[in-house]
């Protein structure tokens, strides 16, 4: 089987991509240090652009969705150390010796369509310079999907359960949920008002066959 690869928007060459499934120090430490680095320059490039970012936090926080920093409060190392129990699966996507995604799935949770056990994404990110923001086009669109295939294809063929999913969405990233065809639920005010999303087992099936696998 060919390696897998992604377009860089910025050149247009494709460029092989690998997945690292497991929770393994040395991934999430290359994450925190290249996310961290890109984050600051990017929080640098926000306040050159709104200089009254530097004095009014409301002014900062209003900003942040659109430079890509809604969850510039993330602690990626925290996480790390919270969620390595067996219930927990990290998935990380590299490529050109950085990480440009990462996926951490729980299971098993109970679908709301018809309680059958699936998995729960706690958390899919791309990395900041994957993120469209002022006078910036992403460098690799679709990483994020990639890891939810991958992560799917994980849970229906090496977990056993039926192709589903759910998720509580950033409110900046529930187009995105809407366009992979999820089912929309009310906000979740013990999740911090955040809004569920459910992948059908129609819809989690087909990304499910969208993964590269060994």
């Amino acid at each position: 089987m060919s390696e897998p690869t992604l377009e860089c928007r910025h050149t247009g060459q494709q460029v092989p991509y690998q997945i690292h499934q497991g929770l393994a120090p040395m991934y999430v430490f290359q994450l925190s240090e290249q996310w961290d680095t890109e984050k600051h320059r990017i929080m640098g490039q926000l306040i050159a652009d709104i200089p009254a970012a530097a004095s009014d936090p409301n002014v900062l926080f209003d900003q942040l969705p659109t430079y890509g920093l809604s969850d510039f409060h993330w602690s990626w190392l925290d996480k790390a150390f919270a969620f390595r129990s067996d219930d927990y699966h990290w998935f990380f996507l590299s490529a050109l010796g950085r990480i440009q995604a990462t996926c951490v799935i729980y299971h098993p949770t109970e679908s709301r369509l018809d309680g059958e056990r699936i998995f729960y994404i706690d958390y899919v990110a791309s990395a900041y310079w994957n993120r469209d923001r002022p006078n910036y086009g992403k460098q690799f669109g679709s990483v994020s999907r990639v890891l939810i295939a991958h992560a799917s294809h994980f849970a229906i063929n090496t977990l056993g359960y039926r192709p589903g999913f759910c998720l509580h969405s950033l409110p900046t990233a529930e187009g995105y949920y809407r366009y992979l065809g999820m089912i929309e639920y009310e906000v979740d005010a013990e999740k911090e008002n955040l809004r569920y999303f459910e992948a059908s087992p129609e819809i989690a099936g087909k990304l499910a066959g969208e993964a590269h696998h060994v």
